[in-house]
Protein backbone atom coordinates (compact mmCIF):
# COMPACT_ATOMS: atom_id res chain seq x y z
CA UNK A 1 0.00 0.00 0.00
CA UNK A 2 1.41 3.20 -0.87
CA UNK A 3 0.63 6.37 0.91
CA UNK A 4 1.26 10.34 0.49
CA UNK A 5 0.26 12.66 2.87
CA UNK A 6 -0.45 16.53 1.60
CA UNK A 7 -1.82 19.95 3.54
CA UNK A 8 -3.56 22.11 0.86
CA UNK A 9 -5.94 25.23 2.49
CA UNK A 10 -8.82 23.58 4.67
CA UNK A 11 -8.28 19.80 3.81
CA UNK A 12 -5.08 17.64 5.41
CA UNK A 13 -5.00 14.90 2.55
CA UNK A 14 -3.62 11.54 3.13
CA UNK A 15 -3.52 9.54 -0.60
CA UNK A 16 -4.24 5.54 0.03
CA UNK A 17 -4.44 2.90 -3.15
CA UNK A 18 -5.07 -1.00 -2.58
CA UNK A 19 -2.75 -2.13 -5.57
CA UNK A 20 -5.64 -4.45 -6.70
CA UNK A 21 -6.00 -6.13 -3.83
CA UNK A 22 -9.72 -6.62 -4.35
CA UNK A 23 -10.64 -9.30 -6.42
CA UNK A 24 -11.47 -7.71 -9.89
CA UNK A 25 -15.71 -9.61 -9.83
CA UNK A 26 -15.76 -8.43 -5.42
CA UNK A 27 -14.75 -5.05 -7.12
CA UNK A 28 -17.29 -4.61 -10.21
CA UNK A 29 -20.01 -5.20 -8.41
CA UNK A 30 -19.33 -2.61 -6.12
CA UNK A 31 -18.77 -0.50 -9.22
CA UNK A 32 -21.74 -1.07 -10.40
CA UNK A 33 -23.90 -0.59 -7.57
CA UNK A 34 -22.43 2.85 -6.77
CA UNK A 35 -21.70 4.11 -9.52
CA UNK A 36 -21.48 8.01 -9.73
CA UNK A 37 -21.44 8.08 -5.44
CA UNK A 38 -18.94 9.54 -3.37
CA UNK A 39 -19.10 7.56 -0.14
CA UNK A 40 -17.86 8.56 3.15
CA UNK A 41 -16.82 5.60 5.38
CA UNK A 42 -16.00 4.86 9.48
CA UNK A 43 -13.16 2.83 8.29
CA UNK A 44 -11.13 1.96 4.95
CA UNK A 45 -12.05 -1.56 3.50
CA UNK A 46 -9.97 -4.79 3.36
CA UNK A 47 -8.20 -6.07 0.85
CA UNK A 48 -9.73 -9.30 0.68
CA UNK A 49 -13.63 -10.62 1.04
CA UNK A 50 -14.94 -13.88 1.15
CA UNK A 51 -18.56 -13.20 -1.03
CA UNK A 52 -18.71 -11.74 -3.98
CA UNK A 53 -21.35 -9.01 -2.27
CA UNK A 54 -18.93 -8.72 0.50
CA UNK A 55 -17.42 -5.47 -0.78
CA UNK A 56 -21.26 -3.93 -1.30
CA UNK A 57 -22.18 -5.19 2.08
CA UNK A 58 -19.13 -3.75 3.70
CA UNK A 59 -19.83 -0.01 2.05
CA UNK A 60 -23.73 -0.68 2.92
CA UNK A 61 -22.66 -1.31 6.49
CA UNK A 62 -19.95 1.35 7.09
CA UNK A 63 -21.26 4.23 5.31
CA UNK A 64 -21.61 7.26 7.17
CA UNK A 65 -23.34 10.77 6.05
CA UNK A 66 -22.32 12.50 9.56
CA UNK A 67 -18.83 13.31 10.29
CA UNK A 68 -18.10 14.69 14.43
CA UNK A 69 -15.17 16.94 15.27
CA UNK A 70 -12.09 14.77 16.85
CA UNK A 71 -10.39 16.43 19.18
CA UNK A 72 -8.33 18.38 17.33
CA UNK A 73 -11.77 20.04 15.77
CA UNK A 74 -11.63 18.73 12.40
CA UNK A 75 -13.03 16.06 10.63
CA UNK A 76 -10.88 12.92 9.55
CA UNK A 77 -12.84 10.69 6.99
CA UNK A 78 -11.85 7.84 4.53
CA UNK A 79 -14.25 7.74 1.28
CA UNK A 80 -14.50 5.87 -1.82
CA UNK A 81 -15.58 7.33 -5.08
CA UNK A 82 -17.24 4.89 -7.85
CA UNK A 83 -17.10 5.98 -11.76
CA UNK A 84 -19.68 5.01 -14.17
CA UNK A 85 -16.71 4.36 -16.47
CA UNK A 86 -13.00 4.72 -16.59
CA UNK A 87 -11.68 7.92 -17.26
CA UNK A 88 -8.61 7.51 -19.12
CA UNK A 89 -6.91 9.39 -17.13
CA UNK A 90 -4.73 9.53 -13.66
CA UNK A 91 -6.10 12.99 -12.32
CA UNK A 92 -9.45 14.16 -10.91
CA UNK A 93 -10.27 17.56 -8.55
CA UNK A 94 -11.31 16.61 -4.96
CA UNK A 95 -14.65 19.67 -4.62
CA UNK A 96 -16.30 20.68 -1.73
CA UNK A 97 -19.29 22.91 -1.62
CA UNK A 98 -21.56 24.19 1.28
CA UNK A 99 -25.46 23.75 0.62
CA UNK A 100 -26.53 24.48 4.21
CA UNK A 101 -28.30 27.31 2.87
CA UNK A 102 -30.74 24.85 0.66
CA UNK A 103 -30.81 23.70 -2.78
CA UNK A 104 -29.85 24.33 -6.60
CA UNK A 105 -26.40 25.92 -7.87
CA UNK A 106 -26.76 29.41 -6.01
CA UNK A 107 -26.78 27.73 -2.94
CA UNK A 108 -23.42 25.86 -3.70
CA UNK A 109 -20.68 27.87 -1.79
CA UNK A 110 -16.89 26.42 -2.93
CA UNK A 111 -14.92 25.95 -0.22
CA UNK A 112 -11.79 23.85 -1.03
CA UNK A 113 -10.62 21.46 -3.59
CA UNK A 114 -7.36 19.32 -4.00
CA UNK A 115 -6.23 17.18 -7.02
CA UNK A 116 -6.22 13.18 -6.46
CA UNK A 117 -5.29 10.77 -8.53
CA UNK A 118 -6.35 7.20 -9.70
CA UNK A 119 -4.39 4.10 -9.60
CA UNK A 120 -4.58 3.70 -13.43
CA UNK A 121 -6.62 5.00 -16.05
CA UNK A 122 -8.91 1.59 -16.03
CA UNK A 123 -10.21 2.57 -12.59
CA UNK A 124 -13.77 3.02 -11.98
CA UNK A 125 -12.85 3.74 -8.03
CA UNK A 126 -10.79 6.00 -5.73
CA UNK A 127 -10.13 5.27 -2.42
CA UNK A 128 -8.30 8.40 -0.15
CA UNK A 129 -8.77 10.03 3.36
CA UNK A 130 -8.78 13.63 4.03
CA UNK A 131 -9.44 15.95 7.10
CA UNK A 132 -11.28 18.88 6.79
CA UNK A 133 -9.65 21.69 8.94
CA UNK A 134 -11.05 25.48 9.98
CA UNK A 135 -11.55 28.08 9.54
CA UNK A 136 -12.36 26.78 6.14
CA UNK A 137 -14.90 24.73 6.83
CA UNK A 138 -17.21 24.81 10.10
CA UNK A 139 -19.69 22.92 12.28
CA UNK A 140 -23.03 21.86 11.85
CA UNK A 141 -22.99 22.38 7.66
CA UNK A 142 -24.01 20.52 5.04
CA UNK A 143 -21.69 20.15 2.16
CA UNK A 144 -21.46 18.17 -0.62
CA UNK A 145 -17.93 16.55 -2.46
CA UNK A 146 -17.64 15.52 -6.14
CA UNK A 147 -15.11 14.22 -7.70
CA UNK A 148 -14.35 16.04 -11.24
CA UNK A 149 -12.46 15.06 -14.28
CA UNK A 150 -11.89 17.84 -16.89
CA UNK A 151 -14.85 19.92 -15.65
CA UNK A 152 -17.10 16.89 -15.16
CA UNK A 153 -18.30 15.76 -12.31
CA UNK A 154 -17.97 11.89 -12.29
CA UNK A 155 -19.21 11.43 -8.65
CA UNK A 156 -20.55 12.86 -5.96
CA UNK A 157 -21.90 13.09 -1.90
CA UNK A 158 -23.34 14.81 0.80
CA UNK A 159 -22.42 14.74 4.03
CA UNK A 160 -23.08 16.86 7.46
CA UNK A 161 -20.50 18.28 9.84
CA UNK A 162 -21.51 18.20 13.74
CA UNK A 163 -19.44 19.59 16.88
CA UNK A 164 -18.63 23.00 17.91
CA UNK A 165 -18.82 25.84 15.42
CA UNK A 166 -15.93 28.20 15.15
CA UNK A 167 -18.32 30.99 16.45
CA UNK A 168 -18.78 28.85 19.81
CA UNK A 169 -15.07 27.94 20.03
CA UNK A 170 -14.05 31.48 19.94
CA UNK A 171 -16.18 32.56 22.66
CA UNK A 172 -15.14 30.04 24.26
CA UNK A 173 -11.71 31.41 23.99
CA UNK A 174 -12.57 34.65 24.88
CA UNK A 175 -14.20 33.33 27.92
CA UNK A 176 -10.96 31.81 28.79
CA UNK A 177 -8.91 34.77 28.50
CA UNK A 178 -11.03 36.64 30.26
CA UNK A 179 -11.04 34.12 33.43
CA UNK A 180 -6.79 33.98 32.65
CA UNK A 181 -6.75 37.73 33.39
CA UNK A 182 -9.23 37.87 35.97
CA UNK A 183 -7.30 34.87 37.73
CA UNK A 184 -3.72 36.64 37.03
CA UNK A 185 -5.62 40.28 39.14
CA UNK A 186 -6.67 38.20 41.64
CA UNK A 187 -2.98 36.55 42.04
CA UNK A 188 -1.61 40.13 41.65
CA UNK A 189 -3.81 41.59 44.46
CA UNK A 190 -3.38 38.54 46.93
CA UNK A 191 0.62 39.33 46.25
CA UNK A 192 0.36 42.80 47.09
CA UNK A 193 -2.28 42.17 50.06
CA UNK A 194 1.14 40.20 51.14
CA UNK A 195 3.74 42.00 50.80
CA UNK A 196 1.25 45.36 52.72
CA UNK A 197 0.69 42.57 55.27
CA UNK A 198 4.64 41.50 55.68
CA UNK A 199 5.45 45.60 55.59
CA UNK A 200 3.05 45.88 58.58
CA UNK A 201 4.13 43.06 60.47
CA UNK A 202 7.87 44.60 60.24
CA UNK A 203 6.48 48.29 60.67
CA UNK A 204 5.24 46.74 64.58
CA UNK A 205 8.57 44.28 65.26
CA UNK A 206 10.57 47.35 64.22
CA UNK A 207 7.98 49.73 66.52
CA UNK A 208 8.42 47.13 69.21
CA UNK A 209 12.02 47.13 69.28
CA UNK A 210 12.29 50.69 69.50
CA UNK A 211 10.14 50.91 72.92
CA UNK A 212 12.09 48.08 74.01
CA UNK A 213 15.47 50.22 73.34
CA UNK A 214 13.64 52.83 75.25
CA UNK A 215 13.57 51.53 78.28
CA UNK A 216 17.19 51.11 78.78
Amino acid sequence: MKKAIHRHLGIIIALLFLVGAIGTVVAQDAHNVFAGQVILLSKIPPTYFNTKDGFVRFLRQNKITVLHANAENEWDFKSMAFFRKPLGDYEVEMVFFDVTSGKGPDAKEFKDSFTQYTQDRQSRSLLGRAILTRPRFDANRKYIVEVQSHGKTVASGSFETKGATQAQLDEQKRIDNEMQKMQKSMEELQKKAQEQENQQKEKEKNKDAAAGDSLF
